[in-house]
């Protein structure tokens, strides 16, 4: 796994100053923010790998805060001096990959944010792979939809559609559902004359 930038938000400066130390001696490039605002504005302008964000924090809660983080698809952890059942049920809606109870230090923290990336990780791939399904999904009912149309317009099988949609596809050296796509447009655009 490659280094990681970690932001920290913690309105406690001696927290927020220890854990930062305790994560650069290890190796991390860490930024700290003192405040929810601070956080969002260091996100947008150092694209953190990962962000551990206190919870309980003055003017901006750190759930708001990682509902901000998780819109602009940055993986965060949560930090807390409470653990009661309402609060992590909390971290969890909002998408947290981690809770902790503070007080908290770098020992405990590393093996969290390891398995967090690791989850970042994983979720990032699954998008990219339900992605690249539903662009096959689409595709592939599109190449249905034209071999339905030039079955109906020229009385075809489905077999000899989909041939006859296949070798014009190769003749015109574009792909199958592009051709499909613009069959149906072209389709689309005659049935607003009925």
């Amino acid at each position: 796994m490659s280094p990681c930038k970690i932001l920290l938000v913690d309105d406690e400066r001696f927290v927020l100053s220890m854990l930062a130390q305790g994560l650069r001696n290890v190796g991390y490039e860490v930024f700290e923010a003192v405040s929810g605002q601070a956080a969002m504005l260091f996100a947008e302008e150092v694209k953190p790998t990962i962000a551990v964000v206190d919870i309980r924090m003055p003017e901006m809660s750190g759930i708001e805060v990682g509902h901000w983080f998780r819109r602009q698809g940055i993986p965060f952890i949560f930090l807390s001096a409470y653990d009661d059942n309402e609060t992590v049920k909390m971290a969890a809606k909002a998408g947290a990959l981690g809770y902790l109870v503070k007080p908290i230090g770098v020992p405990q923290l590393l093996p969290t944010i390891h398995a967090a990336r690791e989850r970042a990780d994983e979720i990032g791939r699954l998008k990219e792979t339900e992605s690249q399904l539903n662009a096959a999904l689409r595709g592939s009912r599109e190449i249905s939809i034209a071999v339905g149309l030039l079955m109906e317009r020229y009385h075809l099988t489905e077999k000899d559609a989909f041939e006859r949609l296949r070798t014009h596809a190769r003749v015109q050296r574009c792909k199958l559902h592009d051709l499909a796509r613009n069959i149906i447009g072209a389709s689309e655009q005659l049935n607003c004359f009925k």
